[in-house]
């Protein structure tokens, strides 16, 4: 934050208490959109597009003085596609992409706690996953925040993913967003994707991973910023291989970009 600097005293505490004022009263209604590319669309650890890179974009509201906000973003995949037998591309899905859309409430609670709840849905298009389990999945959550220190659970209250075929499956995660120096954040989150299955509970077991990620982000300013991250999980090899076309879930690196205005 720039300071004007004033030869009078009492001048000076005049405009400081206006800036300050003035820096308070944000707007009722706040539109913001983004625009992002990174070299691999990672979601809790698993790849969704395939170990290549994807692109992004979104728009968000927010309304300050209650903390509701609503939004959707949208990210190029291609896991539904490749999860195709080559004998069966005849009906593969044309999904090239994934929508989200999402809305809740945030705020301070005080003494250094802050929240945020609501709930979020998932949509592919036109995948040909089956109807039980679906691929779209509907999920309501809860954050807890102390200073940079988080914790959240997301709560699926429909199919899960495709690989639970009723309420249930959980996706809960800790982490943190420590400044470093002035424009520079480091990121630690680590977290574990429980699945439900109601057929077959080995199969919903077999699913279940922990995942965790180490990066830095970096604020160049005028709404630009970029991060490096390493990502990893223990997702079984055989589950997490859709057709044998290639594991989703291992080690690696992630660079990203992202602006937004």
């Amino acid at each position: 934050m720039k300071k004007l600097i004033l030869a009078s005293a009492i001048s000076a505490a005049f405009v400081g208490g206006f800036a300050q004022a003035e820096e308070a009263a944000k707007p009722d209604h706040v539109i913001s959109y983004n625009v992002g590319v990174t070299s691999d669309y990672v979601f809790r650890g698993i790849s969704q597009s395939r170990n290549r890179p994807a692109f992004s974009g979104g728009v968000d509201y927010s309304h300050t003085p209650t903390g509701l906000y609503a939004g959707t973003w949208v990210s190029t995949i291609s896991w539904i596609n490749d999860s195709y037998a080559s004998a069966d591309l005849a009906n593969r899905s044309n999904t090239p992409y994934e929508q989200d859309f999402y809305a809740g409430i945030k705020g301070d609670i005080g003494a250094g706690f802050s929240y945020d709840a609501g709930a979020i849905y998932y949509y592919y298009p036109r995948h040909k996953l089956g109807k039980a389990p679906d691929a779209n999945t509907t999920e309501i959550y809860g954050k807890l925040a102390y200073g940079p220190v988080y914790f959240k659970v997301n709560y699926a209250i429909s199919d899960a993913f495709f690989f639970a075929d009723k309420a249930g499956s959980y996706y809960a995660d800790a982490g943190g967003d420590f400044p470093v120096m002035e424009g520079l954040t480091l990121n630690v989150h680590a977290g574990y994707f429980s699945f439900k299955n109601g057929n077959n509970a080995a199969t919903a077991s077999a699913a279940n991973y922990t995942d965790w990620k180490l990066g830095v982000t970096k604020d160049f300013g005028n709404g630009l910023s970029g991060s490096i991250a390493a990502t990893g999980t223990n997702a079984d090899k055989t589950v997490w291989n859709f057709n044998n076309t290639g594991y989703l879930g291992d080690t690696k690196g992630i660079v990203s970009l992202t602006k937004t205005f």
